[in-house]
């Protein structure tokens, strides 16, 4: 029972209440049952520090209208039974001997039997999910974190196992990967979580609580540093207040760490063949009429098969291309290379192809590398398009301009030449999504065939925004011309149109009463926003109110500045005896000054809202006047 660092008794609170009685009372508690030594009282100090054990006989003075918190522990002693559910009782004797019933409280504790220090154990993740032990003089074999073989600068992720065996709390400092014991970081395996402890911040493990266990991740990427440089290797440090594995050099406080890195294996050469073009030797020398020859190397450092051969089309398109032999399930050792040969069967029709290899490791499931062969065969076509389509400046909402796709060679005298060129397909016209420019009338549909020296039409349409400015889009032709690209046959049409900006007008709106109009007569002056009018003081007949949006402004310079139509509003709630009809005329089309009619007081809301010459409408102003009498 000496006291062990950062274990502590478990602790439930009691309380003592006097506040009925009429004089002090003198409780006596004892502890009795089966295991009374297993219990002890904590009793905190009046100047409120740390609670003390208080040794029997436990006596305590409790003052009128007090009560009194007192901690009951549970600190168990090794005993010849040692039974795992120990028991006792709590008598509270008052010591008054009236009293026939003493309160007496039943305690019940669970022991565990651990050891007085704390004592980290590690384990490694096995393949099948579970997990080794790495216990004190492991074997440093039963304590190595084993990563499959994995491709070069690819990644995978595998876990350790870091335990409490003992008590107190084990506190984890540092969880290290590195190349060597001091932890130099390693450019193959990391860390991925939790986030490494410190001194400052440690990783607490406590069996008592449940948080024996914790398990981090460790990552490995293997870099390629060429041949001869496959396996790598490195350590996990675990650094802990463990005291036989302090700065520990062996298992259970350092577990290493094991990969092999594997070089995607397959490369070819050559990677296409446009059979229809004379320079291109398509892997032969000289050059052999509709016959290529591909030649795919092992450049790994292990033996990989061919698990798959075939065309993106699914069938050579139609027979045009084929392979002589299909070289699935042909094995390649390092450094060594098998031939693939592919047949054309020349047609006027210009198609794009593409043959595709896949291969694994041999003896797993594990991907080589893949390799692909681009064909092209028949004659080329001549896609011709405008670059750029400009719309300028239309003054309209709405434009259109007619957009024609050729199948025809431009010249560098200016002039076109479609004797050479092969039939033109057409798979798609669109435009990237864009709200000012689209596709219509008359479309033209996929696979659209264009023969040499023939074109096709569509339309594009632009929706001139109000406001004007530069908008722009993309239009894209996608084709059997491989010229284009990439992806392959793709070519991108830009669209502009670059209109003046014209920003929306802007509405201000200020009221002035009678008198004010007599020198300033555009109510340049007057009140924005609130303004407090006096009826009594307005010696008209009527009384009126002038609202002005004199000063509204449009940077549109066909205006001179400003907006071209204007509506003054009274907005509901209206005052006791006005009317809509309170501003007249109330409508779009209004001068730029209105008259508001004060049938009493009360508070007027006015609006104003201006356009300028091309439609556009600006925010409203408002003005909130407030009449009293």
């Amino acid at each position: 029972m000496q006291p062990v660092r950062d274990v502590f008794p478990d602790i439930e609170p009691l309380v003592i209440s006097n506040e009925t009685g009429k004089a002090s009372a003198k409780a006596k508690l004892t502890f009795s049952g089966n295991e009374p030594s297993a219990f002890v009282l904590r009793i905190g100090p009046p100047d409120g520090g740390s609670f003390v054990v208080v040794q029997p006989p436990y006596e305590l003075d409790v003052g009128v209208g007090e009560r009194v918190t007192i901690e009951v522990g549970f600190a168990p002693r090794k005993s010849a039974t040692q039974l795992r559910i120990q028991s006792a009782s709590l008598r509270i004797d008052d010591q008054v001997p009236e009293t026939t019933n003493d309160p007496e409280i039943s305690l019940v504790g669970e022991v565990f039997d651990l050891p007085s220090q704390a004592t980290l154990e590690t384990g490694v993740q096995l393949e099948d999910g579970g997990f080794t032990i790495c216990e004190q003089n492991s074997t440093f074999t039963d304590c190595e974190l084993n990563f499959p073989i994995t491709q070069f600068e690819t990644t995978i992720s595998r876990k350790i196992r870091i335990k409490n065996k003992g008590c107190p709390a084990l506190k984890v400092t540092a969880i290290k990967v590195g190349i060597d014991l001091a932890g130099t970081e390693s450019p193959d395996f990391r860390l991925v979580s939790p986030a490494s402890p410190s001194t400052a911040a440690p990783i607490s493990l406590n069996k008592i609580d449940g948080t024996d266990t914790i398990e981090a991740t460790i990552e490995f990427k293997p870099t390629d540093n060429g041949p001869g440089n496959e396996t790598k290797s490195g350590y996990i440090i675990v650094d802990s207040n463990d005291p036989v594995n302090m700065a520990p050099s062996t298992a259970p406080g350092v577990l290493s760490l094991r990969g092999e890195g594997l070089r995607p294996a397959l490369s070819a050469s050559p990677s296409s063949c446009d059979f229809s073009r004379s320079s291109d030797t398509c892997g032969n020398s000289p050059k052999i009429a509709d016959r290529a020859r591909f030649t795919v190397r092992n450049d790994g450092n292990a033996r990989v098969k061919i698990t798959e051969a075939k065309f993106k089309s699914g069938s050579g398109q139609n027979g045009r291309f084929a392979m002589v032999m299909n070289p699935t399930n042909q094995e390649i050792a390092p450094g060594a290379s098998i031939t693939v040969e592919v047949t054309h069967s020349d047609m006027p029709l210009y198609v794009i192809d593409e043959l595709q290899l896949k291969s694994v490791f041999v003896g797993g499931t594990i991907s080589a590398g893949d390799v692909s062969f681009a064909l092209f065969g028949g004659r080329q076509p001549c896609l011709e398009t405008e670059d750029e389509v400009n719309f300028n400046n239309p003054m309209t909402p709405m434009s259109a301009k007619s957009f024609f796709i050729r199948n025809t060679r431009r010249l560098s005298d200016g002039g076109t030449d479609s004797s050479q060129c092969g039939t033109l397909v057409i798979n798609q016209v669109g435009i990237e999504q864009n709200m000012f420019f689209s596709i219509i009338d008359p479309k033209i549909a996929p696979n659209t065939q264009v023969q040499a020296g023939g074109m096709v039409e569509t339309a594009i349409q632009y929706n001139r925004p109000p406001s004007g400015g530069m908008q722009v889009g993309k239009l894209k032709v996608l084709s059997n011309d491989p010229f284009f690209g990439p992806p392959t046959g793709t070519k991108e049409i830009n669209i502009i149109s670059s209109a003046p900006f014209d920003p929306p007008p802007n509405a201000i709106l200020k009221g002035c009463v009678p008198a004010m109009l007599l020198n300033d007569p555009n109510c340049t002056f007057g009140m924005e926003t609130q303004m407090t009018v006096q009826l009594s003081q307005i010696t008209s007949a009527t009384k009126t109110v002038t609202v002005s949006g004199f000063d509204s402004t449009d940077f549109d310079g066909n205006t001179m500045g400003k907006p071209t139509e204007f509506r003054f509003q009274l907005l509901a709630p209206y005052p006791p005896m006005a009317t809509a009809m309170s501003m007249v005329p109330n409508t779009r089309g209004m001068p730029n000054k209105a008259v508001l009619t004060l049938p009493g007081t009360g508070l007027y809301r006015v609006n104003l809202t201006v356009w300028d010459s091309r439609g556009q409408q600006g925010q409203p102003a408002s003005l909130n006047i407030n009449v009293v009498p």
